[in-house]
């Protein structure tokens, strides 16, 4: 049996409807370059997040460390709130993944809720792509990022999401909202990327997105000499069963990417090739396979 976290409240405010006290997880790791390799500094990590050890996947690329963000919980449930936090030092680099995509359960009206916090030191770079959320009817989740990126940092996201429903009854996911926030180290806004859709939007014969199984949405963020030009973004229209849009920031913040996909097998070619340039891009040498 899992036991849950209640979050703490507010004393003396008049009396609400009773709501669900949800779970309240922490994964919060500092990271700092020593030498020509990266390490992990300061780390909490609560239930129901979990972290075995950091890799060094990349024999040519010895600065980048890999971590997977493990959850031992099955997925994401009613008005959870769970909290990461990534602090990269200068010339440090992280790869920050998880180990498989993330179930979102009918949350009955409380929406599950992840908040990121982000800090990239001089040259630093961040690539965060977590598997997709697979949304499960009455589904509703909300995440916020934020991230201040010092000169020359590279941050490279991820987000994508699909719909599921084990009866195949077609029965919606309930909402999905996401706000983007990235700041200069000086606080100053760059780019704000938000969004809000409910799953009837999503459903039935008039929906915007037709028979396409999964969206993902990219940010490659940060110092434009380190990120993927122009003409290496346009050989993912090649791509098998996706279709691609791709828009330049702004205030030259970096590049927008957002794709549909057929399946989710699709949606992780697109996601592990677009993570390939990134980091080729970076720092002259494409990553070897992540294993999932």
């Amino acid at each position: 049996m899992t036991s849950h976290w209640p979050c703490s409240r507010h004393q003396g405010l008049p009396a609400q409807p009773r709501q669900a006290e949800g779970l309240c997880g922490r994964f919060e790791l500092s990271f700092g370059r020593y030498g020509a390799r990266t390490h992990v500094g300061r780390q909490f990590v609560s239930y129901p997040f979990h972290m075995t050890r950091p890799f060094a996947l990349d024999a040519a690329i010895p600065s980048l460390l890999t971590v997977y963000q493990q959850s031992s919980s099955g997925g994401l449930y009613r008005a959870e709130q769970l909290t990461s936090r990534y602090e990269v030092g200068a010339r440090a680099a992280v790869h920050v993944t998880t180990q498989a995509a993330t179930v979102v359960h009918d949350c009955h009206d409380q929406a599950a809720r992840q908040a990121t916090d982000i800090a990239l030191e001089e040259r630093a770079f961040l690539a965060l792509t977590p598997d997709p959320l697979v949304l499960l009817p009455g589904a509703s989740c909300s995440s916020t990022i934020q991230a201040r990126l010092a000169p020359g940092a590279v941050l490279f996201l991820s987000d994508a999401f699909g719909c599921h429903d084990p009866e195949g009854r077609f029965r919606p996911f309930d909402r999905l909202g996401a706000d983007v926030v990235i700041r200069d180290a000086a606080g100053r806004l760059l780019v704000r990327d938000s969004f809000e859709v409910s799953g009837a939007q999503l459903s039935g014969p008039a929906s915007p997105i037709g028979a396409w199984r999964a969206a993902s949405n990219f940010m490659l963020l940060g110092d434009r000499a380190r990120l993927p030009t122009a003409e290496a973004l346009a050989s993912l229209d090649r791509t098998p069963s996706v279709i691609l849009g791709r828009t330049v920031l702004a205030n030259g913040a970096g590049w927008g990417v957002r794709c549909l996909c057929a399946d989710a097998i699709a949606a992780r070619v697109i996601s592990e090739s677009l993570f390939g340039l990134a980091v080729e891009a970076a720092f002259g040498k494409q990553p070897v396979p992540r294993r999932k």
